[in-house]
């Protein structure tokens, strides 16, 4: 999964790097935000707001609604087809800072907001994790206070995001230039697969696996003596309590 980092010194810089990731994005996608309170995620759904052609005036906090829909004004471009038939793409704007799990996103009415066909980004993502890795075009940003106006920004997305016109303008704002799946520093927890070469969150309920296929594929390669050891045993490794019960 290809990833990006990007450092921001202000608000209007947190606001700018929105607008770049509205362009990027597409009907069907979800964006989950993780970061401390007051760390930037509702300036930063303005810029997206602002890049997916909106009114970024409209954006506040869903703390208090949980969610907030955002949609273009009557008579303005921005339709997509979806099965042959044209709808509007709306953003959807969530707060899952109070739900105790995964199981409550059907109280949200997760169902209409994907089948709405939008954009949806969720603020505090990581309260439901579990159940946005199973989108398929979900994508993860975490955003850290590196000062009072500086944040870093670490963005793992789906591969084909990479494949985007607009993916390059996004990297130009970023540490460095796109270079594709699994290069670049991981954010801090995460581990890169060591079948796929995907980045893992470190809440993922595979971790370090992409994937519970990508689980039983190391499995196979351990039962099948396709992984080697570097050195040659020797009797203290004999002494590890975990080694004399494997």
């Amino acid at each position: 999964m290809p990833h990006l980092t990007f450092r921001t010194s202000s608000e209007d810089e947190t606001v700018t790097l929105g607008t770049a990731l509205g362009r990027l994005l597409r009907p069907g996608d979800v964006l989950g935000l993780d970061g401390e309170l007051g760390a930037g995620k509702t300036r930063l759904v303005r810029g997206i707001a602002e890049g997916l052609g909106l009114d970024p005036s409209q954006v506040s906090s869903p703390t208090y609604v949980l969610i907030h829909e955002y949609t273009r004004p009557s008579g303005a471009s921005g339709t997509t087809a979806r099965s042959g038939r044209f709808v509007e793409a709306p953003l959807f704007h969530v707060d899952a800072y109070r739900l105790s799990g995964p199981e409550e996103l059907d109280s949200l009415g997760w169902e209409r907001m994907i089948d709405a066909f939008g954009v949806v980004v969720i603020e505090w993502a990581e309260r439901i994790a579990g159940a946005l890795t199973q989108e398929p075009s979900f994508a993860r940003l975490r955003i850290q206070a590196e000062g009072e106006t500086s944040r870093r920004l670490d963005l793992v997305a789906p591969g084909g995001w990479s494949r985007r016109a607009q993916w390059r303008g996004l990297a130009m704002l970023s540490d460095r230039e796109p270079e594709g799946r699994g290069s670049g520093t991981l954010p801090a927890g995460w581990a890169q697969c060591p079948v796929t070469g995907e980045a893992v969150p470190p809440d993922a309920p595979a971790f370090p696996f992409a994937n519970d296929r990508a689980r039983m594929a190391d499995l196979g390669r351990w039962l099948s003596g396709a992984y080697t050891v570097s050195r040659e045993l020797t009797e203290t490794d004999f002494d590890d309590p975990d080694a004399a019960t494997a």
